[in-house]
């Protein structure tokens, strides 16, 4: 009787075991950190140093204390960015200033918020000759350019250059090289020295030089800025610190872009770190990100001038720039 008795007062005492054994366990859980929330970048090309902050910022993992994890998607010829964003294939994506204040014309609801590079390294470049001292010897030529680009027709108009015969650009580099009067448009960064590698000596006007200088921007949605604030800001800091981590060291990246970008060799990659730390990046490291209203505008004055915008379209609709650490609104 006493057995019998001592067995069913030893039933709820050993029932409750289990569950004592696993209060610590579900404290535990109860204190796991939240998994890391994802935030895709979709570049316009394949991996090159023009992207490099972003992904500096993926292979340092930056952001992860504010509870997001950095992934750069690689574009390409099939890659459209500001559609694909304002889909929401992506959270943020790389593009250029003049591109996005186009697409907000068309009703794209996408806004940029960082500069990574004071402006766009568009180029034009020809087989070197001494009688060409300006744009202007260029008239007559054959241009291989993306036809009807907004900063192609500014130039064709602000330079007089009307009766060039153009034709679509390609990545076939055979037509230049066999053409000793043909111009080619391209990146500052790439093009003269995949040039050069292929043993032809070149000459290059930059359109910057020429007064046309979109920044090139990423960007996200009007969605993102006003429901996630938070991570929009997170995200900023992150690439920001990951633009200043590359132009400190910027042979760090070099195994990751070389290995993803076999067009990109080492020299070629050398050369655009070059260019890009010396002309396109802030030298305050602390102000990466930062745009002004007069270069918005600036920009959207030239696209009216050919009727790319209209007259009363507000440049200021197409960008924010409060959200990057150390900007000044």
């Amino acid at each position: 009787m006493a057995s019998s008795t001592l067995r069913r007062l030893a039933l709820p005492l050993a029932a409750a075991l289990p569950l004592a054994a696993a209060l610590p366990f579900a404290a535990q859980a109860a204190d796991a950190p939240k998994p890391l929330q994802p935030v895709r970048i979709l570049s316009n090309w394949f991996a090159q140093p023009d992207q490099a902050g972003y992904w500096q910022a993926q292979q340092d993992k930056l952001g992860k204390e504010a509870g997001i994890e950095i992934s750069v998607l690689q574009g390409g010829p099939k890659i459209q960015t500001i559609p694909q964003v304002a889909s929401g294939q992506a959270e943020f994506g790389i593009g250029n200033a003049d591109d996005v204040l186009l697409a907000r014309l068309r009703g794209a609801p996408v806004r940029a918020v960082f500069a990574h590079l004071d402006y766009v390294p568009y180029t034009l470049v020809y087989h070197a000759d001494p009688a060409v001292k300006s744009i202007a010897d260029l008239q007559g030529r054959i241009f291989a350019v993306n036809i009807g680009n907004a900063y192609w027709e500014w130039t064709k108009k602000q330079y007089k250059l009307a009766g060039t015969r153009e034709i679509p650009v390609s990545g076939d580099l055979s037509l230049f090289r066999n053409d000793p009067k043909m111009v080619q448009q391209g990146y500052s960064l790439f093009l003269p020295a995949r040039m050069a590698a292929a043993g032809v000596q070149v000459q290059q006007v930059t359109l910057a030089s020429l007064g046309y200088r979109p920044y090139d921007v990423l960007f996200t949605t009007d969605d993102m800025i006003r429901k996630n604030p938070a991570l929009v800001k997170a995200t900023l800091a992150a690439v920001q610190k990951g633009w200043a981590s590359y132009v400190r060291n910027p042979q760090g990246l070099k195994p990751l872009i070389t290995g993803m970008n076999k067009q990109m060799t080492p020299e070629i990659y050398d050369a655009a770190n070059k260019e890009m730390i010396e002309t396109l990046i802030s030298h305050d490291l602390g102000r990466i990100g930062c745009m002004t209203d007069a270069r918005w505008g600036e920009l959207a004055g030239q696209l009216r001038s050919v009727n790319f915008l209209p007259a009363g379209f507000d440049a200021k609709q197409g960008y924010d720039r409060t959200l990057v650490p150390g900007c000044n609104p």
